[in-house]
């Protein structure tokens, strides 16, 4: 399973990114740590599958530098537990499947004394497999400071990808 989000993360960015290039969008690409923009993975064998997140602090908890006030921290902590407690809802598979989201890990990954990011991993078994059903994504209504998030979803042998901009952004896995 690893293999496939790594896979996802060399291998479909420049893919995704060569599409993009090719529709001549008026916004920018993805580039590493642009504030609001984001990427997400979701990898299926099966029932099983991982979800991986990864965008710039910023756009999480408002800030990227150590959080050294007691503010700051709290404005930290407050956001980090929403990421855990509100991916379900966030990330909104079928409720016919039966898919659970479970925290793997949540951290803060510091680039310098001014720039991070937030990356964090997920595991999800559903009762049935989502090929053929649709995912909802649902960032903004959480962290409205999200823009721009690239996903790349694969499902066994489908790959999918979506550009995912404001709330109810819908995914079909077919």
């Amino acid at each position: 399973m690893k293999f496939v989000i790594i896979l996802i993360f060399t291998v479909s960015p420049a893919i995704y990114a060569k599409d993009k290039q090719d529709q001549k969008l008026k916004h920018r690409e993805h580039h590493a740590h642009a504030h609001g923009a984001g990427t997400l993975g979701i990898a299926f064998e099966g029932l099983k599958g991982n979800i991986e997140f990864k965008i710039p602090s910023e756009s999480i908890f408002g800030f990227e530098y150590a959080a050294k006030s007691e503010k700051d921290k709290n404005k930290k902590t407050e956001a980090l537990e929403k990421l855990e407690a509100k991916i379900s809802e966030m990330i909104v598979f079928d409720a016919s499947l039966g898919c659970k989201i479970i925290k793997d890990k949540i951290e803060v990954l510091a680039e310098s004394d001014k720039h991070s990011d937030v990356a964090a991993t997920y595991n999800v078994t559903c009762d049935k497999s989502p090929t053929g059903s649709e995912i909802i994504f649902n960032f903004q209504k959480q962290f409205p400071k999200i823009k721009d998030l690239g996903v790349q979803v694969i499902v066994d042998n489908l790959q999918k990808s979506a550009d995912v901009e404001k709330n109810n952004t819908k995914l079909i896995l077919k």
